[in-house]
């Protein structure tokens, strides 16, 4: 008995594979329109070129070495992300130039650029800047469980100044810019030390943190090297706090703490 041939070119069997075709094909399209509206989003509400936003309503100038919210130049957010060195010379040049600025209904954070103080929006060029109006006066909430301080941890780089011990002399760098850390905000920890540089990784957990140094490059440093005592205690920090824009990581059992500064920034003349 001989079966009904399928008309031509709707085997079933051929039919199932270009259904599953056009499935991955729509499904390629339908991803790479979101990919496209996920860059177009980041791009509209990422800052100019020369300012990073370190926090919800805040930008920073590194090459003035002030950060701004809608208010203008803010003395507590630049020593919060920039450290106390670059808070104090804002504070003397707002100081230097409180006549001046009393009168100003607009700031620049960024040549070019103009604000409103308090509304916005941010002009280029007397044209409103969506990308950098949206960044200062319209931030978006923040992720659930995160920080303030995680937040100004992630900024940047920071020095080790020192160490103090519950029970023993301090331990104090020569060259504290020889002993680096930098947060990345996917876990990942970068740390110079001393000749050296080494990676790992950081986890958060309320106020706890912990940190695990997972590779190392070999090089021998110097006599006199603080490597393995910045290491030590790196590995025995149990907790972090932030206090005037400087970083402290508190040792397990209460036996010291680590302080931390960020490198003094170097104002770009003339920016």
């Amino acid at each position: 008995m001989s079966g009904i041939a399928p008309p031509a070119g709707r085997h079933p069997v051929v039919e199932k594979i270009q259904r599953g075709a056009l499935k991955s094909v729509i499904a390629t399209a339908i991803l790479s329109q979101i990919a496209l509206a996920l860059t177009v989003a980041t791009a509209q509400t990422s800052p100019p070129a020369r300012l990073e936003s370190p926090d919800l309503g805040v930008v920073c100038n590194r090459q003035r070495a002030i950060c701004y919210d809608r208010h203008g130049a803010n003395f507590g957010l630049t020593e919060e992300f920039l450290g106390h060195a670059a808070a104090e010379r804002l504070i003397a040049s707002l100081r230097g130039t409180k006549s001046s600025h009393s009168a100003k209904m607009t700031f620049s954070p960024v040549d070019g650029f103009e604000c409103v103080l308090g509304t916005g929006p941010c002009r280029l060029q007397l044209q409103p800047d969506a990308a950098l109006t949206a960044v200062v006066f319209e931030p978006t909430s923040r992720p659930f469980g995160q920080k303030p301080e995680m937040r100004a941890i992630l900024c940047g780089e920071w020095d080790w100044q020192r160490t103090r011990y519950k029970n023993g002399p301090e331990t104090r760098p020569h060259e504290p810019e020889h002993y680096v850390l930098r947060f990345e905000p996917d876990g990942f920890l970068n740390a110079k030390v001393d000749c050296n540089s080494a990676g790992g990784k950081y986890q958060f957990e309320g106020s706890q943190i912990t940190f695990k140094l997972t590779n190392s490059t070999l090089m021998s440093c110097q006599p006199g090297s603080l490597a393995d005592a910045f290491q030590r205690d790196l590995a025995a920090a149990t907790a972090y706090s932030m206090i005037s824009g400087r970083l402290f990581l508190a040792l397990k059992k209460d036996a010291g703490t680590m302080e931390f500064h960020r490198p003094a920034a170097q104002v770009t003349p003339g920016s």
